[in-house]
């Protein structure tokens, strides 16, 4: 009897650590996707200056200007 008690007690305990380490990577996940927003709000004018760029530069580019070697 005292065997059944213990096992029941240790599954519980799985099922709490599951929860518990869902919960650790579900605000890890939000930790990093604040991180990103921050990042691309920081440095969005460089973003949008580097694209606007390279935009250019393909739109400028004729397809005898590509070196294919």
């Amino acid at each position: 009897m005292q065997k059944k008690h213990v096992s029941r007690r240790l599954r519980r305990f799985a099922r709490a650590n599951e929860a518990v380490s869902a919960l650790e990577y579900a605000i890890l996940v939000a930790v990093i996707a604040v991180g990103i927003g921050a990042a691309l709000v920081a440095f969005s004018d460089n973003i949008e200056n580097f694209l606007n760029t390279v935009g250019a530069e393909v739109q400028g580019t004729t397809v005898g200007d590509i070196d294919t070697e």
